[in-house]
């Protein structure tokens, strides 16, 4: 077995994360943005900014689009040690964990969006 601070076996694991992230922060953001918003400005008849539960629908919205983009500045950190072949076991180990918190911050920031209207 190869020890995990190989350079090879950083890279299938950081890039899955690196691709869950992205999407996640892109399409997924998106189309959750686009959906939830939609409905809520319909039902309510407001902007997103003009009354309550769009304003608060849209405040959730944000911050995990934010956070998404945290999460891939983290993987583009990552990306910078393993290329440097810097601290090789700690960036297999985010790699590992990165892919998981971009879907549970998506999944916790949508459902925490939609119940908010």
């Amino acid at each position: 077995m190869t020890p995990p601070s190989h350079p090879g076996r950083v890279w299938p694991p950081l890039s899955a994360s690196l691709v869950v992230v992205l999407v996640l922060a892109t399409i997924g953001s998106f189309a959750v943005t686009f959906g939830l918003m939609t409905s809520c400005t319909t039902t309510f008849s407001c902007t997103a900014t003009s009354c309550s539960p769009c304003a608060t629908t849209n405040a959730w919205l944000t911050a995990g689009w934010i956070g998404q983009g945290a999460l891939l500045l983290v993987g583009v950190a990552l990306a910078v040690l393993a290329v440097r072949r810097a601290r090789l076991r700690g960036v297999r180990a985010g790699a590992t964990l990165l892919g998981p918190l971009a879907i549970a911050l998506f999944v916790v920031t949508t459902a925490l969006a939609a119940r908010s209207s």
